[in-house]
């Protein structure tokens, strides 16, 4: 930022002023991006790069929010890959508050429970003294404390949701330059360390539930891929069941193996959530590197989910550049169109280096924007809830 240049942005293939920027809403992080010089525009319009010593500077908006422009910088080719985060442009608007080209869907959306957890290790030494054997509650303990995650420490306050570790092992290889996952997730990374029984899960699980929890989910941030742990998940799923008709039980999965969710459906699974960058199966496969199953399998997995009449949603990792390609956009309204009324469609941004990550999916394809990209959504798939929170739908 620089007061002789005007604010930029870029869309992912071109660059030019911040647009539909918002006031930094409340929890938004501004972040230096090192080793890449701003690009401002200078009183004719054109792109400029601010400088040496003016480095770019990106915003990651909280939950509930959208980013609709990348920050504009100049990349180094010899500098390190950026950390993968949902970056997003930021400037100063004409009284010199900064402000982030971005959207709100449910701004509300982190303010229900937030990472700060007062009275957390009261919580954890009392539940850990009842339950002194449990190995989930443990891993759950140190992933509250250790990483800050909320999901976990819900399981402490019996309260929303809670994440319910299971060891599961991984089946995407994706790039460095990107994660699978939401920014708000970014923590923890390391998996559970070991393999908990179905009855350890279903204890905590049943626990949780009992205790006033809303939900309990498999497949969160710090997990591979649960599917892969079907039989773990499977047994447990059916456990709780036995003791509590109480909440939801949730799975965050890539689909990537739908005989394994369908058995998952049939035990008594309530919702599911399926997470893709790309809704077309080549770019999904060039983003997600699939081990052991294509974006047929994926599809197969919505459909089964569907045919069990459980609560879907679609979790699309959203960036500037690529997610709103005409063939993109016309590839996640088809696979929109085989979801039934009242599914979710959740939109969220793809952490990655930006710029390097659009380069490795190909094309130079125009883009209409991400806002366009919403009203799309909104007009041709008027069936499905649009939110931008990775929140499942919770069963009444």
């Amino acid at each position: 930022m620089a007061t002789d240049y005007a604010a930029a942005m870029s869309d992912g293939s071109a660059t030019g002023p911040l647009a539909h920027a918002i006031r930094l809403p409340a929890g938004t992080e501004v972040v230096p991006l090192p080793g890449r010089t701003g690009i401002g525009l200078d009183r004719s319009g054109r792109a400029r790069e601010l400088g040496a010593g003016r480095f770019g500077v990106a915003a990651i908006v909280p939950i509930g929010y959208l980013r609709i422009g990348l920050p504009a910088y100049e990349d180094d080719p010899v500098a390190a890959p950026l950390k993968p985060r949902g970056y997003a442009a930021v400037g100063a608007d004409a009284d010199g508050e900064l402000v982030v080209a971005a959207i709100g869907l449910d701004p509300e959306a982190g303010a229900a429970d937030g990472r700060a957890a007062p009275g957390l290790d009261v919580r954890i030494t009392a539940m850990q003294r009842e339950h002194p054997s449990n190995r989930v509650l443990r891993q759950l303990a140190r992933c509250a404390k250790d990483y800050r995650c909320r999901a976990a420490a819900n399981a402490f306050f019996g309260r929303h949701d809670c994440a319910l570790p299971v060891a599961a092992a991984r089946n995407e290889r994706p790039s460095e330059l990107l994660v699978l996952r939401d920014d708000a997730e970014a923590s923890p990374t390391e998996p559970a360390a070991f393999k908990p029984t179905p009855e350890e899960v279903a204890d905590a699980a049943s626990r949780h539930l009992a205790g006033g929890g809303t939900l309990v989910a498999f497949g969160r941030a710090c997990e591979g891929e649960p599917l892969l742990a079907v039989r773990v998940i499977e047994a447990a799923i059916v456990a709780i069941r036995e003791r509590t008709r109480l909440g939801t039980i949730h799975l965050e999965t890539n689909g990537s193996a739908p005989i394994a969710l369908r058995r998952l459906c049939e035990a008594g699974l309530d919702s599911v959530a399926v997470r893709l960058a790309s809704a077309r199966a080549e770019t999904y496969e060039t983003i997600h590197r699939p081990e052991g199953f294509r974006f047929a399998d994926v599809r197969a997995s919505i459909a089964n989910a569907v045919g069990a009449k459980i609560s879907v949603a679609l979790r699309v990792l959203a960036l500037p550049g690529l997610t709103d390609r005409a063939r993109e956009l016309d590839a996640l309204l088809g696979l929109a169109a085989d979801l039934p009324a009242g599914s979710s469609l959740v939109l969220s941004d793809l952490s990655a280096d930006p710029q390097r990550a659009l380069r490795i999916t190909g094309g130079t394809e125009a883009v209409i924007g991400i806002e366009r990209v919403l009203d799309r959504l909104r007009t041709d798939a008027a069936h499905l809830r649009i939110v931008a929170l990775p929140r499942p739908l919770v069963r009444l």
